[in-house]
């Protein structure tokens, strides 16, 4: 579990902005604090064999290590509330919290997580008061901010300001990706915008 944290702050490093080497420093010191005895998994199965299969071919760093680490990690239906997101559109992804609230180190400056969409599906335009930064580590997805239109594989990195609308659609593989929250990180400024 270690090397999936320490490849996590390697990301960070790639990343080089103010906010991810500052998200990296809290993470090396829960690394520092930490045997790292975890308990295994008890989250939804189904989901971590998806998530593993997609990143089997993939040919980022830190897919590996995701796969090693996925029997200690806990994927769960979205943390944003439900009064906030439709069903319809929080069946489309999962996530796996790992900076922030109810998770392996609490933060209240920042969230990071692991997000995984199905295939196949559509996440709608929707916005948030929080800046954001997503990794692609498996998988490919179509994202747009309602204007323009990018292709994202693996290894590229999209950073949305605050309250900039985006969306993301996916093809047969899916997507998993790293991403992380700072700013107004409060999940409550959620909105689907379509």
């Amino acid at each position: 579990m270690k090397t999936f944290f320490e490849g996590i702050c390697n990301l960070l490093t790639e990343e080089n902005t103010e906010t991810s080497l500052e998200i990296k420093k809290e993470l090396e010191e829960f690394i520092l604090t930490r045997d790292f005895n975890f308990s295994s998994n008890k989250g939804i199965s189904n989901v971590s064999s998806e998530v593993v299969e997609l990143l089997k071919m993939s040919r980022h760093s830190f897919a590996r290590e995701i796969i090693e680490a996925e029997k200690w990690l806990q994927w769960r239906k979205t943390t944003i509330p439900a009064s906030l997101i439709a069903e319809e559109v929080s069946d489309l992804f999962y996530v796996c919290p790992i900076i922030g609230i109810d998770t392996f180190t609490a933060s209240d400056k920042f969230r990071l997580g692991l997000l995984y969409q199905k295939p196949n599906s559509y996440y709608p335009l929707h916005n948030h008061n929080a800046v954001e930064t997503y990794a692609v580590i498996g998988g490919a997805l179509g994202w747009t901010d309602g204007k323009e239109k990018k292709k994202l594989t693996v290894g590229d990195i999209i950073h949305h300001p605050s309250l900039l609308p985006h969306a993301f659609k996916t093809n047969q593989s899916g997507f998993v990706g790293l991403w992380h929250w700072s700013g107004d990180i409060s999940p409550e400024s959620y909105k689907v915008l379509e």
